[in-house]
C-alpha cells in the first residue's frame, strides 16, 4: 500500500469514527497539537528508530499521553505507534483537518504576495472567496518575492492569479492576437 493510501486510510477512518458523535473539532485540536510534538526531531527519531522496540514505543506513547487527551485519539495514536505509523502522523493530521474544516463548511489557502499583506487587505481577500465559493475561506500568507506586485491565491484545487506578472502576460497575448 502506498504512503498516501496509508495516510488516506487512517485519516478517513478517524474522522469517519469521531465526527458521528460530534467529537470532531476537539480531536481535531489534540491531533494538532501531538502531531505538534510527535514531529520535534528527537520524538520522531525515537519512533523511527529500529533500535527501539514496539513495546517500549508504545510504552512512551502511553504515558505521554495517557489521561491527557480523549480515549479515542489517545487509542489511534497508540494503534499508529503499534502499526509503525508514526512517521505519517503530520500527513494524517493535514488530511482530518482538512475533512473536519470541509464538513463545517470551511476550506484553506494560501495567500502569495512579495511582501506581508495587512491584516484588512486579507480579511477583504476572505470575505470575497468565501462569498464566491459559498464556504468559509482561510488563508495563510506566504512571502513570494518572484511577485512584484499584485497575489496569488491558490484554494483547493484553483489558483486565482491578479499579480502584475498575470496582467501584463495577459495584456501582451491581446497585442499579439490583434497583430500590433
Amino acid at each position: 500500500m502506498s504512503a498516501d493510501a496509508v495516510i488516506e486510510k487512517y485519516s478517513q477512518s478517524l474522522f469517519e469514527a469521531v465526527s458521528e458523535g460530534g467529537k470532531a473539532d476537539n480531536i481535531s485540536k489534540e491531533l494538532e497539537a501531538i502531531a505538534k510534538i510527535f514531529s520535534e526531531e528527537a520524538i520522531a527519531t525515537f519512533f523511527a528508530s529500529p533500535f527501539n522496540s514496539a513495546d517500549n514505543k508504545v510504552m512512551v506513547a502511553k504515558a505521554a499521553l495517557e489521561g491527557k487527551c480523549s480515549p479515542e485519539t489517545f487509542n489511534f495514536i497508540v494503534m499508529l505507534v503499534q502499526n509503525e505509523r508514526m512517521g505519517v502522523l503530520t500527513q494524517i493530521n493535514e488530511n482530518f483537518q482538512a475533512s473536519v474544516r470541509s464538513m463545517s463548511g470551511e476550506t484553506e489557502g494560501i495567500l502569495y504576495m512579495a511582501t506581508e499583506p495587512s491584516a484588512e487587505f486579507k480579511q477583504q481577500v476572505e470575505k470575497r472567496l468565501s462569498e464566491a465559493l459559498k464556504k468559509t475561506v482561510r488563508l495563510n500568507t506566504q512571502k513570494d518575492p518572484s511577485l512584484l506586485s499584485g497575489f496569488k491565491v491558490t484554494v483547493g484545487g484553483w489558483t486565482l492569479d491578479d499579480s502584475a506578472q498575470f496582467h501584463l502576460n495577459k495584456l501582451k497575448e491581446d497585442i499579439s492576437k490583434r497583430g500590433m
